[in-house]
């Protein structure tokens, strides 16, 4: 009885150690100094084509909040390709300035039906202290 209740008193600490000790992860809170919180998703709408919806929030006014491009990839045996891109010289919509948060809902008619596709958006926010950017994939 003896040579077991060194055995069992290391196991009982054993056991403690591993309930006590809690696992570190290192999560970044925020995206970056100024971009508090931003998503995007791609939906099919009954009719076949795609809604793109997006969204940033800053960290407080932005000169400039969100998206430099906006494109639309297609699923190929090679990769993704993209197959079209949205950017504010033809969708003025994808930026605003001088506001807290920002968001857009673009509309794309697929090239191939039944093909499987991303929307990858690059956000994009600028005040007085300077850029930065993000990029999502639905």
């Amino acid at each position: 009885m003896r040579k077991k209740w060194p055995v069992r008193a290391l196991l009982v600490l054993l056991c403690m150690v591993m309930l006590c000790s809690i696992p570190a992860y290192a999560a970044e809170v925020r995206a970056s100094d100024r971009i508090m919180h931003s998503t995007v998703t791609l939906s099919k709408k009954s009719n076949g084509d795609f809604s793109i919806y997006f969204s940033v929030q800053g960290a407080g006014k932005m000169d400039v909040i969100g998206a430099t491009s906006v494109e639309v990839q297609r699923n190929t045996i090679f990769g993704w390709v993209t197959e079209y891109t949205f950017t504010p010289s033809n969708a003025p919509e994808i930026q605003a300035e001088n506001k807290f948060q920002h968001s857009a809902v673009l509309t794309y008619s697929p090239l191939f039906k039944g093909a499987e596709y991303r929307a990858m958006v690059m956000i994009y926010v600028k005040d007085a202290t300077g850029i930065s950017t993000q990029q999502l994939t639905s």
